[in-house]
């Protein structure tokens, strides 16, 4: 009798489950798959020859939404990040790393989301930028300090982004630390303004982010950081970490023009100061299937300096599938600084050039 309650009442909550999947207007499961063979002049002394993803991250996730009526939704968005050449999750033990939240979106009033969500430096400020522009992982900027690439999310973060009025649209973001008698512990919060008219686009953003974990070990060129050394296996905590920017694009025909100043202040137990990064470029399609871009950025840091310039091409087999072809160049100055690439890892001296070769395909 048990086990045929237990069967009745496991048929019952199948069923609820069932009937909440028709009553949404749609699940999809969609990512991108990406892998390249690369060459890097310089890691550690020597060249160095790879498989791996170059013109975006990896990622599979599942997104839905349901229509409530009167121009108000249910979304929600459940996004990982896993790694194509050898099969295993970017984040060991996490699902889904990348965001994970759920909310309510509204034609009038905006969309709230609650849960595991980028910053806005991620989310508006990286559209302007040539690592996001350009397609290439190894041009993110040194120890991605501004949050341009998705490695470093909120969590417990509640987020609200405005309908677009007149070209304007703005959001706020705040991120609970959940620490019983410490509010501020691990706390987060973040904004944009932003306008789009006609062929030209302008943003803002700001994060602040307490407790912030770096993880400087294997992708910024410095032997220290303000007095604290590196690498470090278990990376490096930031007693706090503020980010601000500025971003503008300009639509001539078949040519954008993108260009974007950031600083990042960072506080450290033994130290602070800032990252500051320049970044612009330009991408023009020469036809609808070929897309030419060349840009680059320079960052100074803690006695560091980084100029690096990227050219990529890429061709567009269909809407869903594209092979590329990238070279990149980075050289290092000043007494503290050697030259690195993301996804690569630390130079030996100050100059190291990457090429890469690849395909992506959207799903």
């Amino acid at each position: 009798m048990a086990i045929f309650g237990r069967t009745v009442a496991g048929a019952i909550v199948a069923l609820s489950v069932t009937g909440a999947a028709n009553a949404q207007s749609s699940v999809t499961l969609y990512g991108i798959a990406d892998t390249a063979v690369q060459y890097i002049s310089n890691v550690g002394g020597h060249a160095l020859f790879q498989e791996g993803n170059t013109h975006s991250p990896d990622i599979f996730g599942l997104k839905g939404v349901e229509d409530l009526g009167g121009g108000l939704r249910t979304i929600f968005d459940l996004q990982n990040e896993y790694l194509l050449n050898n099969g295993r999750q970017l984040v060991p033990g996490t699902l889904f790393n990348r965001k994970a939240y759920v909310g309510l979106q509204s034609d009038t009033y905006g969309t709230l989301t609650l849960g595991h969500q980028p910053s806005f430096m991620y989310d508006v400020l990286a559209n302007y930028q040539t690592p996001f522009l350009l397609g290439n992982i190894l041009s993110l900027h040194e120890g991605n300090l501004d949050e341009i690439a998705n490695f470093f999310q909120f969590n417990n973060a509640v987020k609200y982004v405005s309908p677009t009025l007149g070209g304007f649209s703005s959001g706020a973001e705040f991120a609970f630390g959940n620490v019983p008698g410490n509010f501020g512990e691990s706390r987060d919060y973040s904004f944009f303004v932003q306008y789009k008219g006609g062929p030209l686009s302008l943003a803002a953003t700001y994060a602040n982010e307490n407790d912030r974990f770096l993880e400087l070990s294997s992708f910024i060129g410095l032997p220290s950081l303000f007095g604290t050394s590196l690498p470090q296996a278990e990376g490096v905590v930031a007693k706090k970490l503020v980010n601000w920017g500025l971003g503008a694009s300009y639509q001539l025909k078949n040519v954008l023009l993108h260009a974007t100043f950031t600083q990042s202040r960072i506080t450290l137990a033994t130290g602070q100061g800032n990252a500051n990064t320049v970044d612009a470029g330009v991408n023009w399609t020469i036809k609808p299937d070929d897309v030419l871009a060349i840009g680059g950025w320079v960052e100074n840091l803690d006695g560091g300096n980084w100029k690096t310039i990227t050219i990529s091409n890429s061709y567009l087999f269909s809407k869903r599938t594209t092979v590329y072809q990238q070279v990149t160049y980075q050289h290092a100055s000043g007494a503290n600084s050697v030259a690195s690439f993301t996804g690569a890892g630390v130079a030996s001296g100050r100059s190291t050039t990457g090429v890469s070769v690849g395909i992506q395909h959207f799903f």
